[in-house]
């Protein structure tokens, strides 16, 4: 596709191996479609569930602590939210996904490629989403490459 060749046709994001990879969607109406199986491939929800439940770490522990902080959370105003949000994170580890990609990779090399792929395409994705206007981003629809640690 377009970005792609924009990608592949400058040197530095050549040499950072930016590409995109594509998979088939077939869209069924204006808001829902069906995505084309992806090989290596879950969800970062997926991932991250199965990690907590190996480790016995609630799932939604940082909603739980939020909640507990503000049971109004739905009511307040930005600021609060972001206060509550912020609290959460300083009372959880948040390293799941980084665990898991050390835990899962066979050596410190096959980790640290996978870390640094995670981290590039996350960021293309980001930016691309970001023109295309996509919306809804989150862990349940953001699939990661087990094996190369893409962001697809």
């Amino acid at each position: 596709g377009l970005v792609n060749t924009l990608l592949l046709n400058y040197p530095d994001t050549f040499r950072r191996n930016l590409a995109i990879q594509r998979y088939a969607v077939i869209p069924l109406s204006t808001n829902s479609g069906l995505i084309g199986w992806v090989p290596h491939c879950d969800t970062l929800h997926t991932l991250i569930r199965d990690y907590r439940e190996k480790k016995k770490i609630l799932l939604n522990i940082e909603h739980r602590i939020m909640l507990r902080m503000a049971t109004d959370y739905d009511h307040l105003m930005l600021m609060q939210k972001v206060e509550v949000f912020e609290h959460a994170l300083e009372h959880t580890h948040g390293d799941d996904l980084a665990k898991l990609l050390w835990l899962k990779s066979p050596s410190s090399e096959v980790w640290f490629d996978r870390r640094m792929n995670y981290t590039r395409s996350l960021a293309t994705m980001s930016m691309v989403g970001y023109i295309l206007g996509l919306g809804d981003r989150h862990p349940s629809n953001l699939m990661l490459d087990r094996l190369s640690g893409k962001i697809m």
